[in-house]
């Protein structure tokens, strides 16, 4: 009643006043009588060592058990503030009965409803997060909400302590830095790194549920690139013997990068447990690999074991490196019939198979001899006729090796690129993986993708430190 007779008084003054006068500082006075006071959340600026994380996340949890809530009361409010782990409440003018979050930090996640005419949010991530109010469909009105932690430190402080618990192996305490790093700084630069860093320590402690975590952060969040695919390969090496589930991100059968499907292959067959995903992983890898004969084996007593003898004895049989002669109706001991078959081997077929490689030879010599006369174009042509006849010859990784080499010299670096990778795929020399690991940083560079440059410069620093190319691969970095 007070309030109706104050607004009466208001209006009685201004209908003696100019029509144009501006009521707006009238009307906000009357806006913060209705603001309840409530007191500015402080933060508490802090410098982390390697043992803050671990507090810092338990008085997180007792937060969010505590089911804290702060309330507010007025409705004229724009901006509101809660520390994370607490509930805020924010009361709805009347008829606002829905909302639309349409600003917050990517891939966090957060509770928010509305119930008695109050909104309720909560979540664990810092930042800003910012809401639409609608009223019977129509907008209403735009809030923020600034989720903040009691605590105030840099990220650089935070990454110093994850680096340094990496470095003295220690496991829980990168844990609880890398956690407390994703609360105070979500959708950092450096997710991607904790989240192998973390990997690679987990693995060589054995902790899968770590590894699983991290590999399901991952793939919500950050796209793999062939490198991020190896170095996870190489992490998860170290687990043999424990039982784990290949990411699914691994599973992807990748035409253009032979090398890599036989990494993961070889990784599933150290797995103690084999899964159906990953067993239809290695189908797929044997019917496109002419040196399947492990890959047979594994299958066939992963079919045998798990109920299907009949297929099971078909990969077992089919590992076998000779193939029995059973076209003579006579039922002979595998014995008798690899020696029926040796015997049958005819001089002509031989003959064939070594004008093939002759001329095969001859493609080869005639391309490597343009190239090194400087004659690219020529060089591919040779190439690629000898690429027609290959049965898998030793020469096949030289082969690529100089069409990206060729194709590099002529501007053409996508195609190098494709021909390099084939050529590691096959290569088993680790001095000339380094070289070609090199080369593909080069051709990347040249292609303006300096990020997956560095990634390769990196990895060859990183696996081939006494290599003349690591060497080569720093000056790079350091150059960009």
């Amino acid at each position: 009643m007070k309030r109706f007779a104050y607004l009466c008084i208001i209006l009685g003054l201004c209908s003696c006043t100019n029509l144009d006068t501006d009521f707006s500082n009238v009307f906000e006075s009357v806006q913060k009588e209705q603001k309840e006071v409530l007191p500015e959340l402080k933060t508490e600026k802090i410098v982390l060592n390697v043992y803050a994380p671990e507090g810092i996340l338990k008085s997180i949890s007792d937060r969010l058990k505590s089911g804290y809530v702060r309330e507010y009361t007025g409705t004229y409010r724009t901006n509101y503030e809660v520390y994370v782990g607490d509930y805020v409440s924010i009361p709805l003018n009347i008829g606002e009965d829905t909302y639309n979050v349409v600003s917050y930090p990517n891939g966090v996640q957060y509770d928010i409803q509305i119930k008695d005419n109050k909104l309720r949010f909560r979540s664990l991530y810092q930042g800003n997060y910012e809401l639409m109010l609608y009223s019977g469909g129509a907008f209403s009105r735009k809030i923020k909400i600034d989720n903040k932690l009691n605590y105030e430190f840099t990220e650089q402080n935070n990454y110093d302590i994850i680096s340094q618990s990496y470095a003295q192996r220690n496991l829980k305490g990168l844990n609880d830095g890398v956690a407390i790093h994703r609360i105070a700084f979500p959708n950092s630069f450096r997710d991607k790194e904790l989240s192998f860093l973390l990997i690679d320590l987990a693995a060589k402690d054995g902790n899968t549920k770590i590894i699983k975590d991290e590999i399901n952060f991952l793939k919500k969040n950050i796209s793999l690139s062939e490198y991020d695919k190896l170095q996870l390969i190489k992490a998860l090496e170290v687990m043999q013997g424990v039982n784990y589930e290949v990411p699914s991100e691994l599973l992807k059968y990748n035409d253009q990068s032979q090398g890599l499907n036989m990494d993961v292959a070889k990784l599933i067959m150290n797995k103690p447990n084999i899964m159906p995903s990953e067993a239809a992983f290695l189908e797929i890898v044997y019917k496109n690999t002419e040196d399947n004969k492990q890959i047979g084996q594994v299958l066939g007593k992963w079919y045998t074991d798990n109920g299907n003898a009949v297929k099971g004895r078909q990969y077992l049989n089919n590992s076998q490196t000779v193939e029995f002669n059973t076209s003579f109706g006579n039922v002979v001991k595998p014995e008798e019939e690899i020696q029926i078959t040796q015997e049958e081997i005819q001089t002509p077929a031989q003959s064939l198979e070594e004008k093939n490689y002759a001329q095969y030879k001859k493609f080869f010599n005639d391309g490597k001899r343009n190239f090194d006369n400087e004659n690219y174009v020529e060089a591919v042509m040779y190439f690629e006729k000898a690429l027609g006849m290959d049965k898998g010859y030793n020469e096949q990784k030289d082969v690529y090796f100089y069409m990206g080499q060729s194709h590099f010299r002529t501007g053409d670096y996508s195609k190098a690129v494709t021909e390099l990778k084939k050529s590691l795929n096959l290569e088993k020399n680790g001095e000339k993986k380094a070289e070609i690991y090199y080369n593909i940083g080069m051709l990347y560079e040249k292609l303006g993708d300096k990020d997956q440059a560095r990634n390769y410069f990196t990895y060859v620093i990183q696996n081939y430190k006494d290599s003349p190319w690591s060497v080569k691969s720093s000056m790079k970095i350091l150059q960009q």
